[in-house]
C-alpha cells in the first residue's frame, strides 16, 4: 500500500487531497494518514496543508526497493530486491537465496554491513548510508571454468555507471577493482555454487564507496564525493548499474564473451604495465599483456616465458 501512495504522489502535480489518495486505493482517510505517518518514519518528507492535502518534497537517501524499482526498466536486474537495513554481509545473504532458488536478477541491498567482505577473506568498508553494498543472484548457462567472465564484466558495468552519473573516469584494476588515480573506489566479489560442468548459481557483490568522507577510508581508498566534491544519489547511481549490469549480461548471453573483453581493456589500468601477481602457487613479476577466452591475464616474465593467472593480488610496479 505504501508502494503505491508513493506512486501517486510522485505523479501529483503539487497538492493531493487525502480523499483523492483514498479513492482509488479504496482505503479511508484514516488508513491514507496513518501510512503517512510510516513513510515519514522512512525519511519521506510529506508536507500535509488543511485544505490541500499532501505533497511529497523529498524522498530518503535510502536502497529501498520502491525507489529502485521506480522507473528501472530491466529485463533481468533488480526485478525482484531485498532490503536490509543492518545485515552482516549482502553475499551470505545472496548465497543462501540462491541455494533456495531466488529468481535470477535478484538483487540484495544493505545500508550497512557488520561483516562485509572482499576477496580472500578481507573486511570492507561498510559505513552505514554511505555506500552502495550489493549483490546479485545470477544463473548463467556456461560452465565454471567461465565464471571469472561476469567479474570483468561487472567491472565494466560499474565502471560506466560511475561515469554517467557522477562524471567520474574510474579504470580497472585486474580482475576485481575500480581506481581512481590509482585510489580504490570499489571492489567486485565474485562467488559460485557449482557442480562438476554445470553452474547452479553465481554471486556478484558490489562494494562502492559512495558518499563516505575521505577520512573514514583506508589508505589508498577514495569516495565518488571525495572526487566530485558533492553528493552522489546512491539510488540513482544503483539504478544505473542495474541497468549496464543488464545490458551487458543479455549482449553477453546473445553475442558471447568478446565484446565484454573489448570494452574491459579500454578501461583498463593494468594491461600494458608491469605486474608482479602473488597468488598460491608463488610470485609472478612481468608486464600484462592481454586476457585470454576466460578472462584469465597473461603475463610476460622478463625471459619471455608467457604465464596465466586467474587469480591474485595484483601490485602495479
Amino acid at each position: 500500500m505504501q508502494d503505491q501512495i508513493i506512486d501517486v504522489l510522485k505523479k501529483a502535480q503539487g497538492y493531493i487531497s487525502g480523499e483523492e489518495i483514498s479513492r482509488p486505493l479504496k482505503i479511508s482517510r484514516a488508513a491514507i494518514w496513518k501510512n503517512m505517518q510510516e513513510l515519514r518514519k522512512e525519511g519521506y518528507e510529506i508536507v500535509a496543508v488543511p485544505h490541500l492535502g499532501y505533497r511529497l518534497e523529498a524522498v530518503p537517501d535510502k536502497l529501498l526497493p520502491r525507489e529502485i524499482q521506480c522507473g528501472l526498466g530491466t529485463r533481468i536486474m533488480g526485478r525482484e530486491v531485498v532490503y536490509y537495513d543492518t545485515v552482516t554481509s549482502t553475499m551470505d545473504v545472496a548465497f543462501h537465496l540462491g541455494a533456495q532458488g531466488a529468481k535470477e536478477g535478484t538483487l540484495i541491498c544493505a545500508e550497512s554491513q557488520s561483516k562485509g567482505r572482499g576477496r580472500m577473506g578481507r573486511s570492507w568498508n561498510s559505513q552505514r548510508a554511505k555506500g552502495i553494498f550489493m549483490s546479485i543472484i545470477l544463473r548463467p548457462r556456461f560452465s565454471p571454468s567461465d565464471v571469472a567472465k561476469l567479474t570483468l564484466l561487472s567491472a565494466v558495468a560499474v565502471c560506466e555507471a560511475v561515469k554517467q552519473v557522477s562524471g567520474v573516469s574510474a579504470t580497472i584494476k585486474w580482475p576485481n577493482d575500480l581506481l581512481v588515480n590509482n585510489n580504490k573506489l570499489a571492489g567486485i566479489l565474485t562467488e559460485l555454487h557449482a557442480e562438476m560442468d554445470r553452474v547452479r548459481f553465481v554471486v556478484i557483490g558490489i562494494g562502492l564507496n559512495v558518499n563516505t568522507p575521505l577520512n573514514q577510508l583506508p589508505a589508498n581508498a577514495t569516495s565518488l564525493k571525495h572526487e566530485t566534491q558533492k553528493a552522489v544519489s546512491r539510488v540513482v547511481l544503483l539504478q544505473e548499474i542495474l541497468r549496464r549490469l543488464d545490458q551487458w549480461y543479455i549482449e553477453l548471453n546473445e553475442k558471447g564473451f568478446p565484446p565484454v573483453i573489448r570494452r574491459w581493456k579500454e578501461l583498463s589500468s593494468t594491461l600494458g604495465r608491469r605486474v608482479r601477481i602473488v597468488d598460491q602457487s608463488g610470485e609472478v613479476e612481468g608486464v600484462a599483456v592481454d586476457l585470454d577466452e576466460h578472462g584469465g591475464l597473461l603475463i610476460r616474465r622478463d625471459t619471455g616465458l608467457m604465464v596465466k593467472r586467474m587469480s591474485g593480488d595484483v601490485v602495479q610496479v
